[in-house]
């Protein structure tokens, strides 16, 4: 590898020396610079060359099953329009995950799958797969004039059948992020500018366990959550000047079938929320992320899970909820969306089985939150409506007969579609 010294910087402070490495067109290369640059605390940064095309084939870190060495310290990726992608013959894994402070430059990051999840726990439920198919993120992130897409984060595991001493388990939710996942326990900024994230997904929830004898089938797993961006927790997130696009939320688990001694079918799970971006902070500790300038459209929530089949005589399980927030979804926050636009996104459709709720949300779901719209921001086009709650979203409209729609009878549905949400984060939140 070819070695340029920026040079030395004449500062009243001890001098902070940044090596910058070029990096062959090589994934081998590649994978050898990102380990040597954050083996130690001085920072680095690595030039690509420029249009090349790094295609991975196996995870270098093996325990976080991620297609590059974990990055540490302070990097910087210069990508000179390179490409960062896993194969498509090879198992899945993400492609990078960021323990430090990392500056990405001019690159594009493709195909990354996070690991689906295997397996129950003591309980029977299936494990959730796991979040973040492009990046995951712990640390402060800045991404300038990128392309993140064709990420997806893991499905989750189906849940295990009933036997005769113990219950059907729930199905595993799908992992969040499937472009960017990004959750912090102390605080740290996730900026993104003149990027574009589109075309990512997230996973579907598993299907439940099936029931046996008299017990009733398990509940479907939720669709994961923010399939081009997701935050949580202590993340502060910038997003300017970009366009979120085509990102797809994973659909809700299949309940499980009932026990053919009149076994209840198991509900639907939940589709995934906040296709195109999706901030959540902790109740009562606001962090304000702003999005100014950006383009979120076209993206698509995910469908609620079918309920299973009940045994003869058995009662009908609830359809699953679709997901909200096609376009945007914050919770416990207050968002300032500056000019741009939500437009044309859609929220999920339901499942099938008992009392489907319509959808809702199509463009901005909030749940304990607000959003302001300022210098002329749009919200419009989504399907079926622009916001689902538009005290919460001052100077957005839902076409009149939606309103309606939303306020014959639903109210008691919604509240438990949102507390099916609200479980959904605390369960990732404590994954961490």
């Amino acid at each position: 590898m070819a070695v340029t010294a920026l040079g030395t910087f004449a500062l009243a402070a001890p001098p902070a020396h940044a090596e910058e490495i070029a990096v062959p067109c090589d994934s081998t290369a590649l994978v050898q610079a990102v380990a040597a640059a954050t083996a130690t605390p001085e920072p680095d940064t690595l030039s690509l060359t420029p249009n090349c095309v790094y295609t991975l084939t196996a995870p270098a870190d093996v325990t976080s099953n991620t297609g590059l060495p974990i990055i540490r310290g302070k990097l910087t990726l210069n990508g000179n329009h390179a490409t960062i992608g896993r194969a498509k013959d090879a198992p899945p894994f993400r492609i990078m995950s960021n323990q430090g402070e990392l500056d990405i430059k001019g690159l594009t990051i493709t195909g990354g799958h996070a690991s689906d999840g295997v397996g129950t726990d003591a309980y029977g439920d299936g494990k959730a797969g796991e979040a973040g198919g492009g990046i995951h993120n712990w640390g402060s992130l800045t991404i300038t004039g990128s392309v993140i897409t064709g990420n997806t984060s893991g499905s989750g595991a189906p849940g295990a059948d009933a036997t005769a001493t113990s219950s059907a388990g729930r199905g595993g939710g799908g992992g969040f992020g499937g472009g960017i996942a990004s959750y912090i326990s102390a605080e740290a900024t996730l900026t993104i500018t003149d990027s574009l994230i589109t075309g990512n997904a997230t996973g579907a929830g598993g299907r439940g366990g099936n029931g046996t004898g008299a017990k009733p089938g398990g509940r479907g797993g939720s669709g994961g959550f923010g399939a081009g961006i997701d935050v949580l927790r202590g993340t502060f997130l910038r997003l300017s000047g970009s366009t979120v696009t085509g990102n797809v939320a994973g659909d809700g688990g299949k309940g499980g079938d009932g026990g053919a001694e009149r076994g209840g079918g198991g509900d639907g799970g939940s589709g995934g929320t906040g296709a195109g971006v999706m901030t959540s902070a902790d109740a009562g500790k606001p962090l304000n992320p702003v999005i100014a300038g950006t383009e979120i459209t076209g993206n698509q929530a995910g469908r609620g899970g079918d309920a299973g089949v009940a045994g003869p005589g058995g009662y009908s399980g609830y359809a699953g909820f679709g997901g909200s927030g096609g376009g945007l979804s914050v919770f416990h926050d207050t968002l300032t969306f500056d000019g741009g636009a939500v437009s044309d996104n859609a929220a999920g459709e339901p499942g099938s089985g008992s009392f489907p709720l319509p959808a809702s949300g199509g463009g901005i779901y909030t749940l304990d939150g607000h959003v302001t719209l300022a210098n002329g921001a749009v919200v419009s086009g989504n399907r079926p409506d622009n916001c689902h709650d538009v005290a919460e979203v001052p100077g957005c409209v839902n076409d009149f007969r939606v309103a309606v729609a939303r306020h014959s009878g639903a109210a008691d549905a919604l509240a438990v579609a949102e507390q099916a949400v609200v479980s959904a984060i605390s369960v990732e939140s404590s994954r961490e």
